[in-house]
C-alpha cells in the first residue's frame, strides 16, 4: 500500500490575496494536496443566509460565492513550489472535454506537473438552475474522459464520434510538461463509474461513510483495471471527507446539530436516512439532485430540521483530533491512500475557524504515523 496523503480544501473564495496566503500556509504545514470545489451554488437556500440562522451572514452577503477553481489554481501554482491540486471535482456538462484537456495541460505547465483533474457525474445545483442537460450523466462523464485521453495521447488529428460530442480531424498540440498528462481522478460510487475509473483514472475521490464498503468498492475498482490491463494497484485511493472538530466531542456533538451543517447533510445518500427509518427530505441522494434554490426559507429550514441525528453522527467525521483519527483507521486498512480533509467546522460557528484549522493539522499529522 502506498504511503497515506492528506488533502485539504483549497480556499476558493474573495478575498484573493488571503486564499493565496492561506495556501502558502497549508502548503508549509505539509499538505500534500489542495482540492477546489467547482460550485456555482452552496447547499444553502437564498432565504436561511440571515443572521438569526447563521452570524456568517452578517460576514458574507451570500454564500453562493466561489472563484472560479482553474483560474485560481493558475494563480495558486504560481506561489507554491510542492504541494498538489485538482479539482474536487468538477463535472463534464459546463465545459467541453477539449476545453477541460486544454485547462489541465495549461495548469499542468504553470504548476510544473502538480494539476489533477477531478471529475464526476455533477450536481444537479451546479447544473439544472443555469439550463444545462442532467439526463445521461453517467454517459456524458464517461464520454468526456475518453475524449480527453484521446486528446492528451497524441498531437495529431483525431477524429472522435459520440453520443455527445464529436472531433473530425481535432488537433490539441500541446504536450504535458513532463513525460506524462495530468492524473485524472474520479467521483466514482456506483458500478458502472467504477468500472470507468478502472479503465481511465489514476485517482479515486468518492465519499464513503463504511470502510466495509469502501474496501468493497475499491475491490471492484481495481479488479476493472486488470480486466482493462492496467496495473490496479498504481491507482491512488482517496476518499472525501467531512471534518468537524473541537477539542471537547460535546462541542462537536453540538455543532454537528446546527443548522447549516444539517443543510449539508442533506446531500447525504438515501441509503443513510432509510437506515434511520426515514425518507430523504430531499428525495434519492441529495449529493446529486438536491437544488437549495428550489426551497424557500421555511421549506430550507423544515428540511434541516428534519434530518435525523442518526444521519449527522455517521454523515460527518466528528469528535476530537483522536476520534476523527480512531474512524479513519479500518478506512487505511480498507486501502486509503489519500485523505482529503474538508474541515466544515467554521459554517457551525465562525468562531471555531482557527482553532478547528489548528487542530486539523493536528490530525494531518497523525495520520502520517499510520504509514
Amino acid at each position: 500500500m502506498k504511503p497515506l496523503e492528506i488533502a485539504a480544501l483549497g480556499p476558493g473564495r474573495p478575498p484573493l490575496d488571503a486564499a493565496l496566503d492561506n495556501t502558502v500556509r497549508l502548503e508549509e504545514v505539509g499538505y500534500d494536496a489542495l482540492w477546489y470545489s467547482d460550485h456555482f451554488l452552496h447547499w444553502f437556500p437564498p432565504g436561511v443566509w440571515t443572521p438569526d440562522v447563521t452570524p456568517l451572514a452578517g460576514m458574507m452577503r451570500s454564500p453562493h460565492v466561489f472563484l472560479d477553481p482553474m483560474v485560481l489554481m493558475g494563480a495558486v501554482g504560481a506561489r507554491t513550489e510542492r504541494i498538489r491540486m485538482g479539482t474536487g471535482v468538477t463535472d463534464a456538462i459546463r465545459r467541453h472535454p477539449a476545453v477541460l484537456a486544454q485547462s489541465f495541460l495549461t495548469l499542468d505547465h504553470i504548476t510544473k506537473g502538480r494539476a489533477m483533474l477531478g471529475i464526476g457525474v455533477g450536481e444537479a445545483e451546479n447544473i439544472l438552475p443555469f439550463g444545462l442537460p442532467y439526463d445521461r450523466r453517467a454517459s456524458r462523464l464517461i464520454e468526456s474522459l475518453e475524449i480527453i485521453r484521446l486528446l492528451w495521447s497524441t498531437t495529431e488529428p483525431v477524429d472522435f464520434d459520440g453520443d455527445f460530442w464529436s472531433l473530425d480531424q481535432a488537433i490539441l498540440g500541446v504536450e504535458p510538461y513532463g513525460d506524462r498528462p495530468p492524473e485524472i481522478w474520479m467521483a466514482a460510487h456506483r458500478p458502472r463509474v467504477l468500472r470507468a475509473a478502472g479503465r481511465l483514472a489514476d485517482g479515486w475521490l468518492p465519499i464513503f461513510l463504511d470502510a466495509d464498503e469502501y474496501g468493497r468498492a475499491l475491490g471492484e475498482l481495481r479488479g476493472a483495471a486488470r480486466d482493462a490491463g492496467r496495473d490496479g494497484d498504481a491507482i491512488t485511493a482517496g476518499m472525501y471527507i467531512w471534518i468537524v472538530v473541537d477539542e471537547d466531542r460535546r462541542e462537536a456533538e453540538r455543532l454537528i446539530n446546527s443548522t447549516l451543517l444539517r443543510m449539508i447533510a442533506l446531500t447525504a445518500p438515501s441509503e443513510e436516512y432509510a437506515a434511520a427509518g426515514v425518507e430523504s427530505p430531499v428525495g434519492d441522494w441529495g449529493l446529486l439532485h438536491y437544488v437549495p434554490t428550489e426551497l424557500t426559507r421555511e421549506q430550507g429550514l423544515a428540511a434541516a430540521a428534519a434530518v435525523p441525528e442518526e444521519v449527522l453522527r455517521r454523515y460527518f467525521f466528528w469528535g476530537t483530533p483522536d476520534d476523527i483519527v480512531d474512524r479513519l483507521r479500518p478506512f487505511r486498512e480498507a486501502g486509503l491512500e489519500h485523505a482529503y480533509l474538508v474541515n466544515i467546522t467554521s459554517l457551525a460557528d465562525p468562531a471555531k475557524a482557527a482553532s478547528s484549522a489548528a487542530l486539523t493539522d493536528d490530525i494531518m499529522r497523525t495520520l502520517r504515523t499510520f504509514n
